[in-house]
Parts: structure tokens; sequence; C-alpha cells
């Protein structure tokens, strides 16, 4: 009588599961920890080592109105900056230049001058500005009438020239919206000046008559010419100051608590991947297929006992 055996699984055709990789992780747990931590006081270490930058912010207010008469809408006050304008405006030449003088006027070190025009135009020629940033407030309403609050950013390598620099770059723009006013002003102060030597040159010659709409239009032209001379020195552009800026306390850039978290998040991932990758890959000992098969609760499937339970009964016909 022969009594047959349950065939055991072969070794090189095996599906992992769960507890395999439990099994590879818990093998491997000195070699993964080892290098999550050495990652983790890697990436702080450097990170420490990396210059700080310093961040100072100050906001601003736009007015997309004006009050007043037409005149004092369409001649004395710019024209409502779009959204997007003002930054399209801070990274101008003009506008780093007039940052670059009051920078001068700060009574800063001229090295630290340089060094600061230099980054500023470096950023006006790859097109990539990080120094100098401007964009609308989140709280602030998009579609609002009456103005947008604008928050400016400047980074330097110091808290006092951080601070500097953000309120550098706010006068600076409200110095380049007031020139915007004055040559706006300018402009309709040329115009109407033409239209009233072109009325007197059609009186004198004898093409204009001399009736109550005509003398009315030319002391419109009079008077709005009167109030734009006066005004010259007093145009006012539409951003307003809501918040200088100040120290900041701490830097944005180097955070060495966070490089080295996800320093040693990211090792840990691609450790425990790559010892489950390595083990599964690994051709199994014999010790390990008979743990594998002796982990099988009874130690035999039931479908091989019922087998092994019937060839017991059944007699051998070979002599």
């Amino acid at each position: 009588m022969m009594q047959s055996h349950p065939p055991r699984p072969d070794p090189t055709r095996r599906d992992l599961e769960f507890p395999q990789v439990v099994r590879l992780l818990r093998r491997a747990a000195l070699p993964i920890v080892g290098v999550t931590v050495l990652a983790g006081v890697g990436a702080y270490l450097l990170s420490g080592l990396q210059p700080k930058v310093y961040e100072a912010t100050s906001s601003m207010f736009t007015e997309q109105s004006g009050g007043g008469g037409a005149l004092d809408d369409s001649l004395l006050r710019p024209s409502a900056l779009p959204r997007g304008g003002l930054a399209q405006a801070l990274h101008s030449p003009a506008v780093v230049k007039l940052v670059i003088n009051r920078l001068r006027a700060a009574e800063i070190a001229p090295a630290t001058v340089s060094a600061v025009r230099d980054d500023l135009e470096a950023e006006l020629s790859a097109g990539i500005f990080k120094k100098l940033q401007v964009i609308p407030d989140p709280n602030s309403p998009s579609n609002s009438n009456s103005g947008v609050v604008y928050i400016l950013s400047a980074r330097a390598k110091t808290p006092e020239l951080a601070r500097v620099l953000a309120n550098s770059s706010v006068a600076a723009l409200q110095l380049w919206d007031i020139q915007r006013a004055q040559r706006r002003s300018e402009q309709a102060r040329a115009a109407l000046k033409l239209q009233l030597d072109v009325l007197d040159r059609t009186a004198q010659t004898g093409g204009l008559s001399t009736d109550d709409v005509n003398r009315q239009a030319r002391a419109s032209i009079v008077r709005d010419l009167a109030v734009i001379t006066s005004s010259r020195q007093s145009v006012a552009g539409t951003l307003d100051v809501i918040a200088e800026a100040v120290n900041p306390a701490r830097p944005v850039t180097p955070r060495p608590l966070r490089s080295a978290a996800l320093a040693a998040l990211l090792t840990l991932l691609f450790a425990g991947g790559g010892a489950v990758l390595l083990g599964s890959r690994r051709q199994p000992t014999e010790t390990e297929v008979a743990a594998d098969w002796d982990s099988v609760p009874g130690g035999v499937p039931a479908l091989y006992r019922h087998e092994a339970s019937e060839s017991r009964n059944v007699t051998s016909t070979v002599p």
C-alpha cells in the first residue's frame, strides 16, 4: 500500500503576501532605520549650513475709481491699474531703478546695494522673480469696485535689509504711480492748450462765430487748463500704504526641522520598498518554504488531508 504525500508549493512561484512583507521588513528593520536616521540628520545639518533668507511684507491699497467730478477723474488722476498690473510695474526696469535709489537714500552699505541691484537685474533678465513679489490679498474681493489690497513681500539675507527693501519697493511704486499721474496730467494739459490755440486762431481768421455756445466752450477749456496748471504739483496717485514692513522674527528658509522630516520620510518609504522588492526577488530557502508551509492552520490544507485519508484505503496494484 502506497501513501501519497501532499505536494509542497514550488518555491520559485510564490505570491508575496502581507505576512511575508512584514517578515521582510522586520528582517531589514535595522538597515532601514539606520538609513532613515542618517538621511534625517544629514538633511538637518545641510539645511543649517544654507544661508538664511528673511521675508518682510507690506500691504497697499489701490483705488479703482476716484471721487469728485469728471475733470478730477480723467485729468488729475491716473487710470485705474488692472489686476496684475502692479506686479508687472514692480518687475520693470523703471521701478527697479527707483528701488535702488531708495536703498541708497536709506543709507544702506554700497556693497549691499550693489548686490541687491545685481540680483534684481538678474531676475529681470531671467524673467523669474523671487526677491520682490506683489500679489492681491486673498481676503480682498476680486470684484470690488472701490479698490484692491495688495501684499508686497521682499526677501533679503538680514531682517533689517528685508524690511528696508520692502518699504523702499512700496515707496518706489508710489512714486511710479505719481509720475504716471503727472504724465497723464501733462498730456491733458497739452491737449487742452492745443484746443484753446485752435479756437483762438479760428476766431482771428473769422471762421468762428462769437455766439454764446462758443464762448462757453472756450471758457470751459480755459477753466480746465487753469485747474490742471494750478494742481501740477499736487497730483496724487492711486496707491495708499496700509501697513509698513517690520523686521521678520525668523527666516523663511532654510527650515532644518522640516527638511529633516521630509528627508527621513522619503528615505523610509524608499528603503522599505527596496527591502521588500529585493526580498521578493531573492530565491527562498527550503527552511523558509517549510516555515511558510507549516504556518498554514492545521499543518496541511484540508484538501490534502482528505486525499491522504482516502489513499490509505486504496491497495496498490503494483507487484
